[in-house]
């Protein structure tokens, strides 16, 4: 009777430690979007901005390219998608 009390308590402890790491939730990753949608609309609308008034090759359209590809890489660096239509195209690229 005592083999068969000790089998018991063994096999529920060894279950219950199998099976508790189970139970864990796993943490998903920050969603980053917004915060890199407005970091790439705040860079975007300086560069517009700037654009219309010193035209489209002035150092500070160049700086504020800079700006951009800088939230560009913050938006790559934290696995972040953002519209490539809106923000990849024509005057927001370097040549």
């Amino acid at each position: 009777m005592r083999n068969y009390i000790v089998r018991i308590a063994i096999g529920a402890a060894l279950a219950l430690g199998l099976t508790l790491p189970m139970g864990i939730a796993t943490q998903a990753d920050k969603d980053w979007s917004a915060p890199c949608r407005q970091r790439l609309e705040d860079a975007k609308a300086k560069l517009d901005h700037d654009s219309a008034r010193h035209g489209p090759d002035s150092p500070q359209v160049n700086r504020d390219r800079d700006r951009l590809e800088r939230a560009r890489q913050w938006c790559r660096d934290h696995h972040a998608d953002w519209d490539h239509d809106r923000f990849d195209v024509g005057i927001y690229l370097r040549k």
